[in-house]
């Protein structure tokens, strides 16, 4: 649950369980009243790294918020996540 306009954030944790080095990531989170996108940079093989996401909803309601993460050369991974934003 989260307040309309005030920050959340969320700890993403993006994995490259492949055999190369992942170039060119990104990271987009849309969802009712939210959108954010950024890019990550490369991710060596077999290793991760944690974003953290501040994210401010700007409408009420439930929302359903999905993180999209892509790569230039190894593919894409998506998540969803269900929020509450109240007035």
């Amino acid at each position: 649950k989260v307040s309309k306009g005030r920050k959340a954030t969320f700890a993403v944790k993006i994995t490259n369980s492949g055999k190369i080095k992942a170039t060119g990531v990104r990271l987009k989170v849309k969802g009712r009243g939210v959108s954010f996108n950024t890019s990550v940079g490369t991710i060596p093989a077999g290793a991760f790294r944690t974003i953290n996401v501040g994210l401010k909803p700007k409408k009420a309601g439930k929302t359903k918020l999905t993180f999209r993460v892509t790569s230039s050369n190894a593919g894409g991974q998506s998540a969803t996540r269900r929020i509450r934003v109240v007035k």
